[in-house]
């Protein structure tokens, strides 16, 4: 195998930001190896947040719930994988176990992992060590110095859009013309992260007295039963885009935006890989350190302490007068 065209594979079993937080990665081995092959395993519903990344060549999903559940699921995953025997190197980003055993069985000639228990470490070639990074994304996008021996570039991580063809996003950029879009995300998989909904009623009515058109982003019966609460309580003067979306139709109408307020989750993460200005907002503070994203890398304010509807605005506003108009800068 010559060594600019080694495959790679990347596990990451985990949930969307966790997926694009390893993009990183990706963009260190093609600098690294500019003719290699990178292959992304991903959760089955994650499969659009690895397909779009830059650098990612190829796919692959393990549906854990049906066809690859439990051992003989998947057992029968790794030895009908094309690429088994084909694989220079395996990163199992979180020393997940099953990814662990995945890349064991896929036969990879290196397999490399975070820190792990003893016995994942019986599998494993390479124990990676964090080098005193913090961020997440730092730490992913170092594993490959566990073959090269030097540390990775912190890089921003970055996903592929096209809203002009991608026929939501167009559509909904004709329905809004001219409008101020601001994209707006509550919730996530933890209740004690997401916005408090009299908060999101106090953003909502002052975005619309300064003339911007509000989306609300969401996936899942959480986002749907607060999208419901919020028309209950009378909030009615967003566009209610929850559970509409793909999470790549989401990255091209999060692209047509002029800016995002969202809370600690995937959307956040997939704002700043689309360059949209972005007010991250963590209730959860001690969540900073390690899942926050790098000020010094994209356009964003990250607001951790005593925050209110009016700084998020103001805080808003501030990134938005730094920019020129996105719509126009788009299309």
């Amino acid at each position: 195998m010559e060594d600019n065209k080694k495959i790679f594979l990347i596990i990451n079993l985990s949930f969307f930001g966790d997926v694009l937080l390893s993009n990183t990665l990706c963009q260190n081995i093609k600098r690294e190896y500019p003719d290699s092959r990178i292959i992304f395993l991903v959760n089955t519903p994650f499969y659009e947040a690895a397909k779009y990344q830059k650098n990612v060549d190829d796919v692959i999903c393990m549906n854990k719930r049906k066809e690859h559940r439990g051992l003989f699921g998947l057992l029968r995953f790794a030895f009908t994988c094309k690429y088994r025997n084909k694989i220079y190197a395996t990163f199992i980003i979180y020393g997940n176990s099953r990814g662990i055993l995945v890349s064991y069985l896929l036969n990879s000639q290196k397999r490399i992992s975070g820190p792990t228990k003893f016995v994942k470490h019986l599998l494993t070639d390479i124990w990676f060590e964090t080098s005193g990074l913090t961020k997440m994304q730092d730490i992913n996008g170092n594993f490959l110095k566990a073959l090269t021996g030097k540390n990775s570039e912190i890089l921003p991580i970055e996903y592929n859009v096209a809203p002009d063809k991608n026929f939501l996003a167009k559509k909904l950029l004709e329905t809004y013309t001219g409008k101020n879009i601001i994209g707006l995300c509550c919730v996530s998989k933890e209740k004690e992260k997401d916005m408090p909904i009299e908060t999101a009623i106090e953003i909502i009515n002052r975005l619309n007295k300064e003339y911007k058109t509000v989306f609300l982003f969401g996936n899942g019966d959480i986002a749907r039963k607060y999208a419901d609460n919020l028309k209950k309580l009378g909030c009615t003067t967003f566009v209610d885009l929850t559970n509409v979306t793909s999470i790549y139709d989401l990255a091209n109408i999060i692209a047509t935006c002029k800016g995002i307020i969202s809370v600690d989750t995937g959307t956040m993460h997939l704002s700043c890989a689309v360059k949209t200005p972005t007010v991250c907002l963590f209730y959860k503070k001690a969540n900073v350190a390690k899942w926050a994203p790098n000020t010094k890398l994209y356009n964003v304010i990250i607001e951790d302490s005593n925050f209110t509807a009016e700084t998020i605005c103001k805080e808003l506003n501030k990134l938005l007068s730094a920019i020129p108009d996105k719509i126009q800068e788009t299309f």
